[in-house]
């Protein structure tokens, strides 16, 4: 992506994205593997191995663009209609940063994006992205420089982080605008909170520092997340008291956003929610209707019928006492479909399902028909979808005992990704 030419005005994230909260997304298609259907909108992109085809038998990704869009509105009314912080950390959680990052960055309930790799966040301008994106992590100064120069914003929270900002701020001749992460007490990532206050004021008066938008992070246990967010709020009374502008604030992803209000603040920060997982709790789930937003698809590429004492799979896994049908599909561990799915899962073809039986290898699943031909070559198979609640990505986490995010984490970057 080509920088631009002249530095963007300083400005405060809040303003920023209440005025991003109308931007429609420009789209950068002409090098992206992601597929639209006709008619459905503006078309994120995202970059792949390859663009989707029809007539390929290879296994591919599609986002359900309604889905996102309900979750996006279920996140926004469990926040009172404050802005979204949309969280497509880790390639978006496995489904492709460059396809979601547009795809929810079209969203009006969406004011920004964060992101916890520099070149995450590169690539969702590169593929057109214009709201605000987030690093939630820490760079070094080159880094800093290139985030400034494609109006990222990165995160500080390191003791020399003063001078590190002058330096680059020099380097592009004007204040870098940053966000300040605060430990308040998960002590993973941030300025220790305890110890916050002398280099916060420093930033704050710095001609070459813009604090753009402050932020902290909760463990997810409720009571310590209480304690966390009156440490955050004590730090915040001391800035307003001192007149100290700390920008934006933000604070709660998916699990806060449920059961942690007073943490809204300016911005809710989810993730997981926009993905479709809510917190693990029956409270959470009768508080949001929350939807599979992906489907993992192949095609049937062999159908052939076995006799009792013929074999499929390596080490004869399928060995029916009956006669059967078996179809191949070319999808396995490494495309992101478990080999525990082999004798716990189903694949659905046709609105019928059938059990994974044969092993699930490297690049191949086999499913076994049954007595009676009912599939044929190029029928296509989901593995993993909202069709059915047997192949739902919660269904199949649980069956396979990998948990929701393993699922999708495995998601094999190289797929193609088709927005529906």
């Amino acid at each position: 992506m080509d920088r631009p030419s002249s530095p963007l005005p300083r400005r405060r994230f809040l303003q920023l994205t209440g005025t991003a909260m109308g931007l429609a997304t420009t789209s950068a298609c002409a090098s992206s593997g992601v597929s639209v259907n006709a008619g459905s909108g503006p078309a994120p992109t995202g970059a792949t191995a390859r663009a989707y085809t029809p007539t390929r038998s290879d296994p591919w990704i599609e986002l359900d663009r309604a889905a996102w869009a309900h979750n996006v509105r279920e996140a926004a009314r469990l926040a009172d209609g404050r802005p979204i912080l949309a969280v497509v950390k880790n390639n978006a959680y496995g489904l492709g940063d460059r396809a979601v990052g547009p795809l929810l960055a079209d969203m009006p309930q969406v004011g920004g994006l964060a992101a916890v790799r520099v070149e995450e966040a590169l690539a969702m301008r590169e593929e057109g992205v214009t709201k605000p994106i987030v690093v939630m992590a820490e760079a070094d100064e080159d880094e800093i420089e290139e985030m400034a120069r494609n109006d990222v914003l990165p995160s500080v929270w390191l003791d020399d982080a003063p001078g590190r900002l002058q330096r680059v701020s020099r380097r592009i001749g004007r204040p870098v605008p940053v966000q300040l992460f605060i430990d308040t007490g998960m002590n993973r990532e941030g300025m220790p909170h305890a110890r916050a206050r002398g280099w916060i004021e420093e930033l704050v008066h710095s001609q070459y520092v813009d604090v753009n938008g402050t932020y902290t992070m909760f463990t997810h246990d409720l009571d310590f997340d209480r304690e966390q967010h009156a440490r955050f709020e004590e730090l915040l009374a001391w800035a307003r008291e001192r007149n100290l502008p700390l920008g934006t604030l933000h604070a709660a992803p998916t699990y806060e956003l449920f059961h942690l209000p007073e943490a809204h603040y300016d911005m809710v920060r989810p993730g997981n929610g926009l993905f479709g997982n809510p917190p693990g709790d029956d409270k959470a789930r009768e508080m949001a209707d929350l939807r599979p937003v992906f489907s993992l698809k192949t095609r049937v590429v062999r159908v052939e019928h076995l006799e009792p004492g013929d074999s499929a799979g390596f080490n004869r896994t399928f060995m029916p006492d009956r006669a059967t049908w078996v179809a191949l599909l070319p999808i396995g561990r490494t495309d992101g479909y478990p080999s525990a799915a082999n004798g716990t899962c189903e694949v659905l073809i046709n609105g019928r399902l059938y059990p994974v039986a044969g092993g699930v290898n490297s690049a191949h699943t086999i499913l076994d028909i049954g007595e009676e031909r009912t599939v044929e070559v190029g029928d296509i198979a989901t593995l993993i979808g909202p069709d059915h609640p047997a192949v739902l990505p919660h269904t199949v986490a649980e069956r396979t005992e990998l948990g929701f995010l393993r699922i999708i984490q495995s998601m094999n970057p190289r797929l193609p990704r088709r927005v529906v």
